[in-house]
């Protein structure tokens, strides 16, 4: 982010945002604070990232109204899982800024250069030899096809 940040001045993940609710296909559910959305380079199939549409390095920043749309959201996709793939472990990770920072850390710019959010990664496929070996995941699902199939599945 900090890299993309020096070669473009602006924020990864807000170009990120952008891009997605453009084009629409990976997208998978949004509300006034928030867009999740199964990214372009999915480890595993259903994977999801969920951004705050405004641009925020910490997670501690966020508004009540935005946890109460965060709650929604995260709720959502959860009962979509349960449902739709017979409740699957899933790994939860959020990534935001170091509560601290000096003037004098590599990261003093990570307040304009990097943008906090949640990944959401179900536990339907097994890590082998190949996985291990390459460093590399094989995700037998698209993206675009996870997102259309979490997108449109109602029956929860």
């Amino acid at each position: 982010a900090k890299d993309y940040f020096s070669f473009k001045e602006r924020c990864l993940y807000c170009d990120i945002l952008r891009q997605e609710i453009s084009d629409g296909v990976r997208v998978v559910d949004e509300n006034k604070n928030f867009l999740m959305f199964c990214p372009f380079a999915s480890r595993s199939p259903f994977e999801v990232n969920i951004v705050p549409k405004d641009h925020s390095a910490a997670y501690t920043s966020i508004t009540k109204e935005a946890i109460m749309d965060l709650a929604e959201i995260v709720k959502r996709y959860l009962r979509k899982l349960k449902a739709a793939l017979n409740d699957p472990p899933y790994n939860m990770m959020l990534h935001t800024r170091p509560s601290f920072v000096s003037s004098r850390s590599p990261v003093s710019t990570i307040d304009k250069d990097y943008h906090w959010h949640i990944e959401i990664v179900p536990i339907l496929t097994k890590l082998a030899g190949f996985e291990w070996g390459s460093g590399f995941y094989i995700n037998p699902t698209s993206p675009e096809d996870g997102a259309d199939f979490l997108r449109n599945f109602e029956d929860y």
